[in-house]
């Protein structure tokens, strides 16, 4: 599928497969997606609607839940639903779900480190320099993290943080101690 018709089959302007793809079965299309409080519904706004709301959200046939396992059991119970969730939820249920290759490229780890799948994003944590200074608590916890995160990442089903990013993180926080 195409970044294009990946918008287009999960936005209001799509009804059926066949508005996608005139070879695709003329089925509803059922959406299932994270809720609007949810950082995965952020990125995906962000990057197949330009951060436009509206298009998914006025979609018909949509199911919003905070729960990915509802999700992930919509997508499975139907050969006409599409939904994202974290990459974690599609390795528990690899074996039952497929996950989308967008503009020819495959949702694979090796795509994700090199920044060629699109729909793959990093996880961040956020503090200031004047916060760690402040609270050493804040500061001795982003060190725990840079230092473990890529050793503990798998047992939740992501993917380690590239050693290049890892390292310039750690880099910024010593510049804020």
């Amino acid at each position: 599928m195409t970044m294009e018709e990946l918008a287009y089959c999960c936005s209001s302007t799509a009804a059926n497969w066949s508005d996608v793809r005139p070879e695709w079965p003329n089925e509803p299309i059922l959406r299932f997606s994270p809720g609007t409080d949810s950082g995965t519904f952020d990125y995906f706004i962000e990057a197949v609607f330009e951060s436009e709301e509206e298009p998914i959200l006025s979609a018909e046939r949509l199911q919003l839940s905070e729960d990915d396992n509802v999700l992930v059991q919509g997508v499975e119970g139907s050969p006409y639903a599409i939904g994202y969730f974290g990459f974690a939820y599609y390795q528990e249920n690899a074996d039952r779900l497929h996950v989308l290759s967008i503009n020819g490229v495959e949702g694979s780890a090796e795509n994700v480190d090199a920044g060629t799948y699109v729909l793959a994003r990093p996880i961040f944590i956020y503090s200031t320099a004047e916060i760690m200074q402040e609270k050493p608590q804040v500061a001795a916890f982003i060190n725990f993290y840079l230092t473990y995160v890529n050793e503990e990442i798998f047992t939740v089903g992501y993917y380690p943080a590239p050693v290049d990013a890892l390292n310039q993180a750690k880099q910024n926080w010593l510049d804020a101690q």
